[in-house]
């Protein structure tokens, strides 16, 4: 649960370079160079530096937990480089080749390939439009269903927004396929038609799909995907593996923030996926063109291919366009599919070149600038395989501006927390609710879209219930309460409403919930 429930999260975070801002490429179409395949000499190189750059990094406090890379050549077994263990408690398992670790937003690469093997397989069209599915859909203009088709979706040009879908999918709860269509119509803001990225397009296909096949997407990764790939420490249920890493918020002095992965009911189509670097490894060697079990790489080269045209600068490689769950970027001399992931406590990123031949993925379990960390060694890897000549930035230079930025980023965290709870709007923090007090919030509130809020206590705790998450109220002045993500999370209000003495409504940030009878 999230506090603030007006910011739908952005799952591809933006991920910039730690140094200077990425080299600007074209900002039109890709372009498709015939780059010659790299040699074992280059890709050497190129892992060598990754990897002295890497220990410099594990070797930093503050670092994540643990760390994953994965760099492969076509044809060539693979370099996997892992470190550190699974939480900061003692005693915790190491990370290994085997850990599967949240991904996050690269589940849309994982979707697309899915879509196209169904459409090609005749199992569902891409090509049909929303209203072929949702035959009384209506959407706030310019949003057409009868003209939107799910190759737009997947490709971010669907010209509405459903915030409730993205949030709720993200934070709160499971939304059963059956409720998209209402919630579709009863929730969604029309935008500019073109591409603009974000969760919806694979929330709503992969709902579409199981109305549609009457099977869930998660199963339909499995039977299409993972099983006949071989990839079997990765899935949608994270319930079904062991050894997964707790997710981490550094607070500098004062430590870790730690706190439990994603349910199983939050692991959604646009970003609900953990993998292992093994089986990241047999994934980036599929996007080369390897064929497994049943896999045409014909379905991997549509994935990759141009669906949009766009700018896109948010991740710090930039990049030209979309295709069907990657970003098509440009490093160096050339083309690269490229994909970032981002929640709380996490960071991935990983990236491919079928030109160069060569594939190289990031993980971890903290989301302390391990974002532009992860796409600052993308680039590294590229450039390094590209050429001979050594990185601008000396390792020296490097490890001495990740230590500072990393402290530095800390202290910004928490004096953000800090000055939030300084605000006057709390009041000093000083009203302690008596019994009374906390048995008139109990009870349950609704909002339109985002569902239900149940009010509990336990003992003399308040506590909020949102779907699958359950977060304490702090009390600050009558009727007003702090919520939190954990310590490293700014309070966010949440206030209540009366009418003739008794609580009727509840309001979190700028939304309403109003009270059940």
């Amino acid at each position: 649960m999230r506090p603030a429930l007006t910011a739908v999260l952005a799952a591809c975070v933006a991920l910039a370079p730690l140094a200077a801002a990425a080299r600007a490429g074209p900002a039109s179409a890709v372009a498709t160079p015939q780059a010659t395949a790299a040699d074992a000499a280059a890709f050497d190189r190129a892992t060598a530096t990754v990897l002295e750059r890497m220990r410099v990094v594990a070797a930093t406090p503050g670092a994540a937990p643990a760390m994953a890379v994965v760099m492969v050549r076509r044809g060539q077994p693979p370099v996997i480089w892992t470190h550190g263990h699974l939480s900061t408690e003692a005693g915790a398992a190491p990370a290994d080749a085997d850990t599967p670790f949240y991904i996050a937003s690269q589940t849309k690469a994982f979707m697309g390939l899915l879509a196209v093997r169904l459409d090609a397989e005749g199992m569902f069209d891409l090509d049909q439009t929303l209203a072929e599915v949702w035959p009384d859909l209506t959407l706030p203009a310019p949003a057409d269903p009868a003209v939107i088709t799910f190759r737009d979706l997947l490709s971010h040009q669907g010209p509405f927004e459903t915030p409730a879908l993205s949030y709720r999918t993200a934070y709160v709860d499971l939304v059963p396929a059956a409720d998209y269509g209402r919630l579709m119509a009863e929730g969604s803001q029309g935008r500019e038609p073109g591409f603009r990225y974000s969760n919806l397009g694979y929330l709503v296909y992969s709902a579409a799909l199981e109305l549609t096949t009457g099977r869930d997407w998660r199963d339909w990764l499995d039977q299409a995907l993972f099983q006949p790939a071989g990839m079997t420490r990765s899935g949608a249920r994270a319930s079904r593996f062991d050894g997964i890493p707790l997710y981490h918020r550094w607070m500098g002095e004062r430590g870790w923030d730690a706190f439990e992965g994603k349910p199983d009911d939050l692991m959604h189509a646009a970003g609900g996926l953990v993998m292992s670097p093994n089986d990241m490894a047999r994934w980036l060697s599929i996007q080369l063109g390897e064929a497994a079990g049943g896999l045409d790489p014909a379905w991997v080269r549509e994935t990759q291919s141009l669906a949009v045209a766009a700018d896109i600068r948010g991740d710090g490689v930039p990049c030209q366009g979309y295709g069907l769950g990657w970003n098509l970027c440009r490093i160096g001399a050339v083309d690269v599919r490229a994909h970032g992931g981002g929640y709380t406590g996490m960071r991935s990123a990983m990236a491919v070149s079928p030109d160069l031949g060569v594939g190289f993925a990031f993980f971890s379990n903290s989301d302390s600038l391990t974002g532009g960390l992860g796409q600052m060694m993308v680039q590294t890897f590229f450039e390094t395989v590209q050429s001979a000549e050594p990185p601008a930035m000396t390792l020296e230079t490097f490890g001495q501006q990740y230590g500072e930025r990393l402290a530095r980023f800390a202290a910004q965290r928490m004096q953000a927390v800090e000055a939030r709870r300084a605000e006057a709007q709390w009041a000093g923090w000083t009203w302690r609710p008596s019994p009374a007090d906390r048995a008139a919030y109990v009870g349950t509130y609704r909002h339109a879209t985002l569902g239900d809020l149940a009010v509990v206590t336990q003992g003399e705790a308040v506590q909020a219930r949102m779907g699958v998450v359950t977060r304490p109220l702090e009390p600050a002045a009558p009727d007003l309460f702090g919520i939190t993500d954990g310590l490293a999370d700014p309070p966010s209000p949440v206030r209540f409403e009366r009418a003739d003495g008794r609580v009727t409504a509840v309001v979190w940030d700028a939304e309403r919930f109003e009270r059940l009878p």
